[in-house]
This record gives C-alpha cells, sequence and structure tokens, in this order.
C-alpha cells in the first residue's frame, strides 16, 4: 500500500452528522470527505486541530441565519481556541485525539452548547471536562463519565453549580495539605463558603440536579460538623498539659518525637497527625510501641473539642459558617448524594473556580 493511501486509511474517519452540509475545506494534505464524513488530517498541528474542530461545528451545528448564525460562529471559535490553548498547556498528547469519531462528537457537543449560551462559567467547565476526556483513550468508565459530563453540565444553572461544588469538597474530598488551623481555615473559608450561599436556594434546585441526574437526594442526612471534625480531627483537639505528658513519656521516652505543640495554645500538646490512622503511622515510623501509641491516642482523644466548641470556634474564624449551618438544616443539602457525573462537573467548577488541584480519577 502506497504512503498516500496509508494516510487516507488512517485519517477518514466517520462521524454523527447532524445537518446535510455539503460544501466542506481543508488545508493542505488533508482529506475532505461529504456527507456522512469528516475531515480528520494527520498533521497533529495546533492550527491543523483548529481547521478539523471548526470543520466538525460547521458541518454540524444547527442551520441559523442572520446575527444568530454569525453570533454562533463567533462562539465556536472562542470556545474552540481557549480549549486548544488549554490542551496544549495541559495535555499536549492530546492533539491526536481529534482523530477518533467519539472524541470529536465530545468536542461538538462542547462547541453547540457554548454556541448556543455564550455563558463563559459554563464554557470554563466544559473545556476543563473535555482537556480531561482527551486524556481517555480508551472506553473507561471515567471516558464515559466525562462524555455524559459534557451533556448534563450545560442542564446546570450557577446556583445549582455551586451547590455540586459545595458538596463536593466539604463532603467528598479530604485535604492533605491541611497541617494547621490556618491552612484550615483557608480550606473551609475559599474552598466550601466560598460557594455557600448556592445552599440555602430554592428546593426546587435540589430536585432539578436529581432530575438532570448529578445528585439524589437520600432519606438520611450528612451531619456536616461531624463530618468537618471527623475528616480534621487535630483541628478540634484543646490539648493536654504538660503533667499528663509526663506520666506518658515516663513510659515510653521517645513519645516526645511524634508529639507537637496544640494548634490553639502553645502551653498545651497534642499528637501530631491529622487523626487516628495518621498518629498509628507515625508512631509506626518512630518505633512508638503499640501500648504507648494507645494510651497517646485515648489522651488526644479525651481532649477534643464537643460540638458546641466546635461551632463556637468555626463561626469565629469562618464569617460564613454560621449562615451555611442554618441553610444545611433547611434544606436538602444535607441529603444530597452526587452521582458520578456530579461528581466530575463539581470538580470541574471548583478547578475553575477555587484552584481545586486533584485528579478526578480519585473518585471515578
Amino acid at each position: 500500500m502506497s504512503k498516500s493511501a496509508e494516510i487516507l486509511k488512517l485519517t477518514a474517519r466517520k462521524a454523527v452528522m447532524i445537518g446535510s452540509r455539503k460544501t466542506q475545506k481543508g488545508g493542505d494534505h488533508s482529506v475532505n470527505v461529504q456527507a456522512e464524513q469528516v475531515t480528520v488530517n494527520t498533521g497533529l498541528s495546533i492550527a491543523h486541530v483548529k481547521e478539523i474542530a471548526l470543520e466538525v461545528f460547521e458541518g454540524n451545528f444547527y442551520k441559523l441565519a442572520g446575527v444568530a448564525k454569525e453570533t454562533a460562529d463567533e462562539r465556536a471559535r472562542q470556545i474552540t481556541d481557549q480549549f486548544l490553548q488549554e490542551l496544549a498547556e495541559k495535555n499536549p498528547e492530546g492533539l491526536k485525539a481529534s482523530e477518533d469519531p467519539d472524541f470529536q462528537h465530545s468536542l461538538f457537543q462542547t462547541q453547540k452548547e457554548y454556541a448556543r449560551c455564550g455563558d463563559k462559567e459554563l464554557g470554563d467547565i466544559l473545556v476543563d471536562i473535555l482537556v480531561d476526556r482527551s486524556k481517555e483513550e480508551q472506553r473507561s468508565l471515567l471516558q464515559i463519565v466525562l462524555n455524559e459530563s459534557l451533556t448534563i453540565a450545560p442542564k446546570l444553572n450557577s446556583i445549582q453549580l455551586d451547590i455540586l461544588a459545595c458538596c463536593f469538597n466539604i463532603a467528598y474530598t479530604k485535604r492533605l495539605d491541611i497541617v494547621n488551623s490556618k491552612t484550615f481555615e483557608d480550606y473551609l473559608n475559599n474552598a466550601v463558603l466560598v460557594f455557600a450561599d448556592a445552599v440555602g436556594e430554592k428546593d426546587s434546585n435540589y430536585k432539578h440536579m436529581e432530575y438532570v441526574g448529578c445528585a439524589s437526594i437520600r432519606a438520611g442526612s450528612r451531619d456536616i460538623l461531624k463530618t468537618l471534625m471527623k475528616q480534621y480531627k487535630a483541628i478540634f483537639c484543646k490539648g493536654f498539659d504538660r503533667e499528663a505528658l509526663g506520666e506518658l513519656v515516663k513510659e515510653c521516652p521517645s513519645i516526645r518525637s511524634v508529639v507537637i505543640p496544640n494548634l490553639h495554645n502553645v502551653n498545651l500538646f497534642q499528637a501530631g497527625g491529622m487523626d487516628d490512622e495518621v498518629i498509628k503511622n507515625i508512631c509506626a515510623k518512630n518505633s512508638i510501641p503499640e501500648e504507648a501509641m494507645n494510651k497517646l491516642i485515648q489522651l488526644n482523644n479525651k481532649n477534643m473539642m464537643s460540638q458546641q466548641e466546635a461551632t463556637e470556634y468555626l463561626q469565629s474564624k469562618c464569617p460564613k459558617f454560621e449562615k451555611f449551618m442554618a441553610d444545611v438544616k433547611n434544606s436538602s443539602f444535607k441529603n444530597l448524594e452526587l452521582t458520578s457525573v456530579g461528581i466530575a462537573i463539581a470538580h470541574a467548577h471548583s478547578r475553575k473556580k477555587v484552584g481545586f488541584d486533584a485528579d478526578l480519577s480519585i473518585w471515578i
């Protein structure tokens, strides 16, 4: 087989065609196919992929007229440029995805939805999801979820997006970079409460999220305060005094190596480690006997804040916390459980709005 024939075979790909437009344009060394096929070039430059992307849009989008057509075409170019810029920065290898029919469909879905509404926030989310989609070459669960997210995200408004992100960040994540009261307060203010104004909005928002398939409203409720106190236990430790520490040191002098000043009172002490499992791991690394380790954990747990004390502490450090808890109590937020699609959308929204940085594959 000649090289040119081989190129033709590799690059011609079928794609779903919604419109019936027959005219196509192609750059140098491209293969133009009419009707139910679209052009896919062998070159993987940004310019080449952009040409493919815009041709997919032109061949598939609804036939509009006048200003509406001009607006849609301009929005399609904007979202395509934004996608290619982020793809080049985050996953340049993803350029080859332009040859895949399923990815072309996902790309067109993004163009179509942004062309319809032009909403910047939605466009950012769709691009973020599409860049993640470019990394998935196999038909994995993650690929399926990302494809579905591109369809579901446009069905949500900004209030519903904020509710998803708020729920995701407080109930589905555990931040490993929280090491003291300051980093915890920053997390709560800047990754949770920044979305919290949406929580107390109309309950129909929750019903709509359930309807489109990104969340469910379960019978049982989630205790937000208990969740925080469990995930970030060290933050809510009041500490023990020097006398109590001395008793531990008598039995195990090396226990000092795993004890730190209390996060709220430098004259008191607490175990180093955000929760019991982390404390156990630290003790194991420092060769602390199991009996001494258990006594340290018991002493730590004996000196935890009550729920009332924890509430007062959070209200003093996080101005929005009191209203947030009241809204949680009076809404379906406490009953909200995210689906895989809801998690993907919340993850993308968090990444775009507050710079959340973690791979989606952790959850899906």
